[in-house]
């Protein structure tokens, strides 16, 4: 699976996800490479790609890392395009999907602070977002 697809399933852009191929082992990969090689579970992968805000430094900082690995964070900034194209990718057979999604992510890429000195805070707003706008644009 290209690298990609993990943004879509740390946003869990998709409520479709778990028919995805191989996504849990990447995201296994990611996480431990995150976690300094520490073995990752399935329920944890499982918990990880619920869209839940995270609420440790240690979540955010996960969450971060994960972002980072796939350019979606850089720089502290949230690459909006990155998100959209992903999206749009993986949703492509769902036109509804694809509409709601991009307007999560528009809306995001409004609310969120251009650029943040810190990623493990804006990994938790992008997530803090995320949530909101999923519930109002009826995606859950």
């Amino acid at each position: 699976m290209a690298p990609t697809y993990v943004f879509a399933v740390v946003l869990v852009l998709c409520t479709a996800l778990p028919k995805i191929n191989g996504y849990k082992e990447e995201l296994k990969k990611t996480i431990a490479s995150c976690q300094d090689g520490r073995e990752v579970t399935d329920d944890e992968i499982e918990e990880f790609v619920k869209p839940l805000i995270p609420q440790t430094q240690e979540e955010k900082c996960l969450m971060a890392c994960v972002f980072r690995t796939f350019n979606v964070i850089s720089d502290g900034t949230f690459d909006k395009r990155i998100a959209l194209a992903v999206s749009k990718d993986l949703l492509k057979s769902d036109p509804e999907k694809v509409k709601k999604i991009t307007a999560v992510i528009d809306h995001c890429g409004d609310d969120i602070p251009k650029k943040m000195g810190n990623d493990c805070d804006l990994a938790f707003e992008i997530m803090q977002c995320y949530v909101k706008w999923e519930k109002e644009v009826g995606m859950i």
